[in-house]
């Protein structure tokens, strides 16, 4: 994984895209207008899956008019994966159930994933002769590479800006309103990071 620039033009450090233990919490993000270019959807489509929760961005949250909502590098994989999908004539329910399957993936598994849908479940794909067991009943499944997104993602966000929340608080950039939003949005990813792993054990 490249690393990206912060907008005040120093580097952010891997360990705060991917934590070490898997976690996803990121404090670095992208504004809507990258993610949206990049994810190869409308603004408004982003706007419009935002506001419906569909997939809101997971580094800062809007918080009213005027204020920036920041996407991770896994949100905007998942965005070009869902455009993908849409392109190639799935309906939105599907979609939509890719994407949460994926939002409960951590982001390092993401880069060699395929996924395999029959409209109704979702399921990772790990070689041809596991697609071919699925399809041989007849029933009929669309498939996506994640992980080719997952890499064409990774190149054009070498050309764009990110930016540090970590950063921002430190700078009280935001004030303390926006600063209790940042703390609540972490816990709550901490708390769903912890509920996985317990399952997990």
């Amino acid at each position: 994984m490249m690393i990206p620039s912060v907008s005040d033009g120093t580097q952010a450090i891997q360990g705060e895209l991917f934590a070490n233990d898997g976690d996803d919490v990121s404090t670095v993000g992208y504004r809507g207008t990258v993610a949206s270019k990049v994810a190869g959807i409308t603004y408004r489509q982003l706007d419009y899956w935002a506001r419906k929760q569909i997939l809101a961005p997971s580094v800062k949250p809007s918080h009213g008019s005027g204020s920036r909502r920041l996407y991770s590098f896994k949100d905007i994989v998942i965005l070009a994966v869902s455009k993908r999908l849409l392109d190639m004539g799935v309906n939105l329910q599907n979609v939509t159930g890719a994407m949460d399957y994926l939002l409960h993936k951590p982001v390092t598994n993401l880069e060699h994933m395929t996924i395999i849908c029959d409209g109704v479940n979702v399921r990772e794909c790990a070689d041809g002769a596991e697609l071919l067991d699925i399809i041989q009943d007849g029933t009929p499944v669309f498939g996506i590479s994640v992980a080719a997104q997952w890499h064409r993602v990774e190149q054009e966000l070498t050309q764009e800006k990110a930016e540090d929340v970590a950063l921002d608080n430190e700078n009280n950039i935001g004030g303390p309103l926006e600063d209790l939003a940042a703390n609540r949005l972490r816990q709550k990813l901490q708390m769903q990071h912890d509920q996985r792993r317990e399952k997990d054990e």
